[in-house]
């Protein structure tokens, strides 16, 4: 879309809940002599698409936070409810009509059912006359504009980052935050009607409901979602709390019972803080370098590249988004799929401590640490042989970060079905993984407490009865599951056969 001074433009927020370094509300506020703004929830395909009660309510109260904060720029916030994501042109196309809207701001969206809801969106207002400008703001660079040599997108990662690198070292400028939209006078805030109403029984309102769909919320919305604070300042306060750390992350960030990861990922999810607002603290500790001089800021940087990197991923290799690996000679692993093992697995009483600490942390808390997630995917999909995508979709349910491109990433990677993937013989020995990384067992003991009175040595791998420590064995807390040695030799052979 040219530069062009429009009277009325109406910004399409999405996962992009904050007022600072928000590229579409600054192009509209900079473009626009009076700005609205709009959220559109649609809770049936939310639920087809695995999006669960956590991350929902994260991102319906950290709406509410930016209602009050645009108001005090007078710039309105609209909410919307209808059922699915096709629901999206043919309201938009009304209500752009009756707020005699002249252009429409978003920041653009990259899984496949959203690229096309956004494509069909423009279509739809292109008919009108009202144009439709979706900006870059939840990735660094566009998908699909770094390409290989022969101008495909990158399978793997390493070769992905260096030419990332390779292009944008040393220019922080580039990736520098927007500054937050101008306010507008109370006479343009007093433009906007308080509702509308639509056809088929929608009303576009000002008030952000309690409930959507089937989704219960909180009343009023301010209870915390679990223990996590909702919206841009509390995103705000956790990217300065993690500055004053970051130098100790790469010695630390795979200790779980220790406090040194940034946990902002249920912020960058819901767009509570923005990438660029994260790069720009790290490159300002590291030097203006993304491999620079301070090993802890470097270490994070590579983890931004990450999410940057699965991002890409669903724009270039769209079967991801289909449920469907990235290798396609992976659909044929016989996956043993025993309920009772996934259900275990579920609620943390595998028996093998280290994983049901984790599966408890997730269920009890909405998060998981990340080196964590690495281990109790291996254990599902390795040593149960049970389908990644079911683990994938638990943790969408659980999760109050749950983003599809990373956490289909990073479910592949573990499975060994995906781009970039861990070597089909390579699988996470969860009790040297307990031993290395929560040596006293201070993580196992806060979340599988039945096991707290067991030595530092044991924690990891409770003695059982009928053996020479049975003495110590412990009531109440299950057998494991499963012989780790022997069920990775079976995935092994699983995996090994594909090939031949």
């Amino acid at each position: 879309m040219p530069e062009k001074a429009y009277q009325r433009g109406l910004v399409w927020l999405r996962n992009d809940l904050r007022v600072a370094d928000n590229t579409a509300l600054y192009r509209a506020g900079k473009g626009c002599k009076a700005v609205a703004a709009i959220f559109i929830a649609c809770p049936q395909t939310w639920r087809s698409h695995g999006d669960g009660d956590n991350v929902v309510a994260m991102r319906l109260r950290s709406l509410r936070q930016l209602q009050a904060a645009l108001e005090k720029k007078h710039i309105p916030l609209y909410f919307l409810e209808c059922p699915e994501f096709s629901n999206t042109p043919g309201l938009l196309s009304q209500i752009v009509e009756k707020l005699q809207v002249d252009a429409l701001f978003a920041n653009a969206e990259y899984p496949v059912n959203e690229l096309a809801r956004d494509q069909s969106v423009r279509e739809r207002l292109k008919q009108q006359g009202v144009p439709v400008e979706y900006s870059t703001d939840r990735t660094l660079i566009p998908p699909g504009s770094l390409t290989t040599g022969s101008g495909d997108g990158f399978k793997v990662f390493t070769p992905f980052k260096r030419a990332f690198i390779s292009q944008h070292d040393n220019s922080g400028e580039a990736f520098a935050p927007l500054p937050s939209p101008r306010a507008h006078g109370a006479d343009h805030g007093d433009q906007w009607p308080e509702w509308i109403a639509l056809d088929g029984n929608s009303n576009l309102v000002r008030r952000i409901p309690d409930t959507v769909g089937d989704y219960g919320l909180a009343p009023g919305g301010e209870k915390k979602v679990l223990d996590w604070s909702a919206g841009e300042s509390a995103g705000t306060r956790a990217l300065k709390n993690f500055a004053e750390i970051i130098g100790d992350y790469a010695r630390w960030r795979d200790f779980p019972a220790q406090e040194n990861t940034s946990r902002l990922s249920p912020y960058l999810n819901c767009g509570a803080v923005s990438v660029r607002q994260c790069v720009a603290m790290a490159l300002a500790e590291n030097g203006g370098r993304w491999a620079g001089s301070n090993e802890g800021a470097s270490t994070w940087l590579d983890e931004i590249l990450w999410r940057e990197f699965y991002q890409h991923l669903v724009v270039n290799f769209p079967r991801v988004c289909r449920n469907k690996p990235f290798k396609p000679e992976t659909e044929k692993v016989p996956w043993s799929n025993r309920s009772e093992d996934f259900e275990r697995w579920c609620e943390g009483r595998t028996g093998v401590p280290i994983v049901d600490a984790a599966m408890r942390q997730l269920n009890q808390t909405g998060w998981m640490h990340n080196r964590l997630r690495m281990v109790v995917a291996s254990f599902l999909t390795k040593n149960l042989l049970t389908d990644w995508r079911k683990g994938e979709h638990y943790f969408m349910q659980q999760l109050v970060d749950a983003d599809f491109a990373a956490n289909n990433g990073g479910w592949q990677w573990a499975a060994s079905t995906g781009t970039d993937a861990a070597p089909y013989f390579r699988v996470f020995n969860p009790y040297s993984q307990s031993k290395r990384f929560d040596p006293e067992g201070e993580f196992i003991r806060a979340y599988v407490p039945e096991l707290a009175s067991l030595s530092d040595r044991d924690i990891h791998c409770p003695p059982r009865e009928g053996t020479s420590a049975d003495l110590f064995a412990q009531d109440g807390y299950p057998a494991p599951i499963c012989d780790v040695t022997d069920s990775r030799k079976r995935a092994i052979e699983v995996f090994a056969n594909l090939k031949s």
